[in-house]
């Protein structure tokens, strides 16, 4: 999968699962989610389950940094990169 498929489904499911329906953000690469305070220890583990279960990629503990959870566009990065080289 590509990038940007990560992202296609990755910004979706951050939208829909993890943000108030009331808060009135729009989730896009950029979004910066722990400045927002979108992920917590709970919604991170949500969006790390989604991940490992639709997405296929299991995200390593030595991962789970604030740098690489900043957005969802440095979160795609990691998954990204995680696929690609399980898939070498």
């Amino acid at each position: 999968m590509t990038a940007e498929e990560y992202a296609a489904k990755l910004i979706p499911f951050i939208q829909e699962n993890l943000l108030p329906k009331d808060s009135g953000i729009t989730v896009d690469a950029s979004t910066p989610l722990l400045e927002l305070g979108v992920l917590d220890s709970l919604k991170t583990a949500i969006l790390m389950n989604y991940i490992r279960g639709e997405l296929g990629v299991v995200i390593p503990p030595e991962q789970l940094s604030s740098s690489n959870f900043a957005s969802p566009g440095t979160i795609v990065t990691v998954i990204h990169d995680l696929a690609a080289s399980n898939a070498g």
